[in-house]
């Protein structure tokens, strides 16, 4: 079946993009996440349009995953190498691949990104039809997991060619907000980056293009530099691999930071009563399935839904 865009009708300027990562990825599977999300919106959500980003379709998660053979192993080991914990790092290795694999299959990262900008448009044109210019509208993004990484790369697409009419200061496409959940962008830098010439398409991944992670933007004629993201927001669990710390500790390879931007909001994962090290793994690699994506419980410190509620009232405020 063809994919195609969310579409809907605006009860006034706000909209909300939800972008799905690893984990229950099908359309239906988020229903409780977004019961979630209005909750932590209160009186203000009935104002805001809500649109969802799922793209299994595009990518073949099993057949992908166990094609990539050598190159796959190769960033296993890679991370194995970067997690100096003996009681951890197999474990961790093998969570964290589920996030890796994607990225090494260039075919599946274009048309996600594609599938993504193509959303985008279909959001702010809902938006225009209810009579909002793009400069008047209010946009933002929460993304989580591997949805940040195709979250990042989709935006500095978008802000750097004017075919896809995104543009900040050429289409007055802006967004408010862009709030990363458990964020990987940092760790597939990392592991990219040691992988070198083995990573394909490296050319069109932007998250390693620059010194640095940045916030996307457009330069004009006249020099000026417009970003794409108002308030750019990073959130992590201290017991979150995904968001680069590992067990209370912070992997500096790992964890999202951004030019300029302030440090990542952190978690404090204490209520999960995950205690010791061996119950982390246990955790972690009850969410593995044989051929199937991973189950991310809300007892995981990796649960989207658990990111929500933890910062349902800072979401009110910068989203309403």
């Amino acid at each position: 079946m063809p994919w195609k865009p969310q579409t809907q009708q605006w009860p006034g300027r706000r909209a909300l993009l939800l972008v799905h990562g690893i984990g229950n990825a099908h359309e239906g599977d988020y229903t409780e996440l977004l019961a979630r999300v209005r909750h932590a919106l209160g009186d203000m959500a009935d104002d805001v349009a809500m649109y969802q980003l799922w793209y299994d379709q595009i990518n073949d998660w099993f057949a992908a995953r166990n094609n990539l053979g050598d190159v796959f192993r190769q960033a296993i080991t890679a991370l194995r190498h970067e997690i100096d914990d003996d009681d951890l790092g197999p474990a961790l290795a093998d969570v964290l691949g589920d996030v890796l694999w994607p990225v090494l299959v260039s075919d599946a990262r274009a048309a996600v990104r594609e599938a993504y900008l193509y959303q985008l448009k279909a959001m702010v044109q809902d938006g225009v039809a209810a009579g909002i210019a793009p400069s008047d509208q209010r946009l933002s993004i929460i993304c989580h997991s591997l949805g940040c990484f195709h979250t990042y790369e989709a935006l500095h697409h978008a802000a750097r060619y004017p075919s896809h009419e995104l543009q900040p200061a050429t289409h007055g496409v802006r967004f408010e907000n862009v709030i990363f959940m458990a964020s990987p962008v940092m760790l597939i830098r990392s592991v990219a980056m040691a992988m070198g010439g083995l990573v394909p398409n490296r050319q069109w991944l932007y998250t390693i293009k620059d010194d640095a992670l940045s916030v996307p933007g457009e330069t004009t004629l006249f020099g000026e530099h417009v970003r794409s993201v108002e308030r750019w927001i990073s959130i992590t669990g201290d017991l979150d691999p995904v968001g680069g710390h590992f067990f209370r500790k912070a992997a500096p390879w790992a964890v999202m930071r951004v030019a300029g931007e302030p440090d990542p909001i952190v978690v404090d994962q204490q209520a999960l009563n995950i205690n010791t090290k061996a119950e982390l793994v246990a955790t972690l690699k009850a969410s593995l399935r044989d051929r199937e994506p991973p189950h991310i419980a809300l007892t995981n410190p990796h649960s989207w839904e658990a990111y929500v509620d933890a910062e349902a009232e800072q979401l009110r405020g910068w989203i309403t």
